[in-house]
């Protein structure tokens, strides 16, 4: 069986107006030893670890993410179960 680590979509999804971001900039490395580099919307939550510790999705959406090897701009989709650590950004 393959396992999906991530999966990259071309495509961005708009949000409503009523919906306000929380935009955290990260790097993140997975279990197979690639990283990636991206924004991520933390929602309602106040930090990043919140949305890994509390949050019900099980993939962390990525956008304008970079993968060594010369992709970027992408949207992907990353399982939280292949995290090995996130990064945050400043």
């Amino acid at each position: 069986m393959e396992r999906c680590i991530f999966k990259i979509q071309d495509r961005y999804v708009s949000m409503s107006e009523s919906e306000d971001p929380k935009i955290k900039k990260a790097n993140i490395r997975l279990t197979d030893g690639s990283h990636v580099k991206g924004q991520i919307n933390i929602k309602d939550h106040d930090r990043l670890s919140d949305l890994l510790n509390i949050g019900e999705d099980p993939f962390i959406v990525l956008f304008n993410a970079t993968i060594p090897g010369g992709l970027g701009g992408k949207v992907i989709f990353v399982s939280r179960s292949q995290i090995l650590w996130i990064c945050p950004e400043d």
